[in-house]
């Protein structure tokens, strides 16, 4: 017999722990663009074109971007920023779907970029709908969380996994591509202080943790506190 929906989260938030804290650093002050004038021109350009050319949606569906916008939003939370600083993950993911840009390999189970995303947004709708009767932008932050963690695990409930497999799905496919995104943009340097592109410049400061001249070093939140 199928266990009700409230007993299959249930059982399943016993399985899988909780998202692992990380402690908060901040970087104050500094701002990574300051440096645009130390990079070459053709690399200036590439960043400058992250941050103010965002692409148009024009592969996803509406019903298929709410449920990317929401999946990225649970991987990827942002919502401690204000909207005009939250860095844009979705279209960035609908170009690549538009465009057919691959990375040149795949695995011979899994059907292009493109395809396995739509089949894959589809797929993570399907289990929300059988785990709790409801579209997976309806669901709560928890319950979210419940259905992705089944994707993750490799053994989801629904039709469109048997033609997709799951895990490498979650991994090659919603992680690698999520993350590669924000991490590509200024916003999420300045978050981690990184330095920006090391040409023509260059490192200098190689030992001990030292920070480059232009960098600033972090503070962790709790050395701030009262």
């Amino acid at each position: 017999m199928e266990p009700k929906p409230a007993e299959s989260a249930a059982r399943l938030s016993r399985q899988v722990p909780d998202r692992p804290c990380r402690p908060i650093v901040r970087y104050p002050g500094f701002d990574v663009m300051s440096q645009q004038d130390h990079w070459d021109d053709a690399t200036r350009q590439l960043i400058l074109r992250r941050v103010n050319d965002v692409p148009p949606i024009r592969y996803f569906n509406p019903t298929e971007l709410r449920t990317l916008s929401a999946l990225v939003e649970r991987v990827l939370p942002q919502s401690d920023r204000l909207p005009e600083q939250r860095i844009p993950i979705a279209p960035w993911i609908d170009q690549r779907c538009y465009e057919r840009i691959a990375d040149g390999w795949r695995f011979d189970n899994m059907p292009p970029d493109d395809e396995a995303w739509r089949l894959g947004l589809r797929g993570i709708d399907e289990v929300a709908q059988l785990r709790f009767g409801r579209s997976f932008v309806d669901l709560v932050d928890e319950d979210q969380d419940l259905v992705l963690r089944l994707i993750a695990r490799g053994d989801p409930p629904g039709a469109t996994w048997r033609a997709l497999p799951a895990r490498r799905f979650w991994v090659f496919i919603v992680l690698r591509q999520i993350c590669a995104i924000y991490f590509a943009h200024p916003t999420s340097w300045n978050e981690i202080g990184f330095g920006g592109p090391a040409y023509p410049r260059g490192y200098f400061a190689l030992n001990h943790g030292y920070p480059e001249r232009w960098e600033t070093r972090e503070v962790r939140l709790d050395e701030t506190a009262d």
